[in-house]
Formats: structure tokens, C-alpha cells, sequence
């Protein structure tokens, strides 16, 4: 693996480790906990930071349709926390895979796509970027409501 990827790799999965071991001590009603003024939990942020990941460095970046349909990653049926760990822990290997087989020069890429609803160019390094700082930012929202749901 490239050293530059790598540096990427090192940074998703210690985010993926810190996601880990926020959710490992909580149960199932933690991981449905809601804030009464949001509307995610635990349980739908795991499940859409799943979803992101397979899209942007699956789909975008590996080139590997994932189909997602992402309104789905936010309904709000009653979750349970092994399988949304174990589709995380999936997703991971997908990216794992993916990185190991990205170059610098795959990561230079030119992309057409829609960004926020609007038409937008960007690189498969991008797509990279985004994907990493949208799993930084979930991850704090993941532990901040561990707080909160445990001390409920």
C-alpha cells in the first residue's frame, strides 16, 4: 500500500476503533435512544456511517455498486446493536480492500456527480476525504449520545 493510503487506511480504522468501543458496553435500548429534540440514534448513525463508507470508498472510489439507498439508513424501526456492528465491521472491509488496491493515481481521478443536490467535479481523493471527515464527525455525535443515553 502506498504510503500517502495508508496514512488514510491508519485514519479510518482508528476511527472504526473508536466507534467500536463507544458502542461495545451499551445495549439495545442505548443504541435506541433518542434526544427528544433530534431524531437519530446510535443504531441510525451506525447504519448510515455503514452505508456512507460502502458508497463513497466502495461504490465512488472501488468502482463496486453497493446499491443504497440511503433514506433507508434513517428510519426509525427498533435496531439491535450486534447487527449494526457486524455491518459496520463489514463495510470496513470493503474500504480495507478498496484502499489496499487504490493508488495515488486512482485517488487523481476526475468525478461527475451531484454534490447536495447540485451538479459538482471532484476526485476520487475527495470522495476519500469526505468519507473520513463524515465518519469523524458521526463518531463524535456517536459518543456524545453515549453519554447521554447512559446517563438517562
Amino acid at each position: 500500500m502506498d504510503p500517502s493510503i495508508e496514512d488514510h487506511w491508519k485514519t479510518i480504522n482508528g476511527l472504526h476503533d473508536d466507534i467500536f468501543e463507544a458502542v461495545e458496553p451499551l445495549t439495545d435500548d442505548q443504541i435506541n435512544w433518542r434526544h427528544p429534540a433530534l431524531s437519530n440514534s446510535i443504531g441510525i448513525l451506525l447504519r448510515h456511517v455503514a452505508g456512507s463508507e460502502r458508497w463513497w470508498i466502495g461504490e465512488v472510489i472501488g468502482g463496486r455498486p453497493m446499491q443504497r439507498v440511503r433514506d433507508a439508513e434513517f428510519e426509525h424501526e427498533r435496531l439491535q446493536k450486534v447487527p449494526l456492528v457486524n455491518g459496520l465491521r463489514d463495510a470496513l472491509a470493503v474500504v480495507n480492500d478498496v484502499l489496499e488496491q487504490t493508488t495515488p493515481a486512482d485517488l487523481r481521478q476526475v468525478l461527475e456527480g451531484k454534490w447536495r443536490g447540485e451538479p459538482y467535479t471532484y476526485t476520487k481523493e475527495w470522495a476519500l476525504l469526505h468519507s473520513l471527515q463524515h465518519t469523524a464527525y458521526h463518531l463524535g455525535q456517536i459518543q456524545l449520545f453515549r453519554k447521554m443515553a447512559s446517563s438517562e
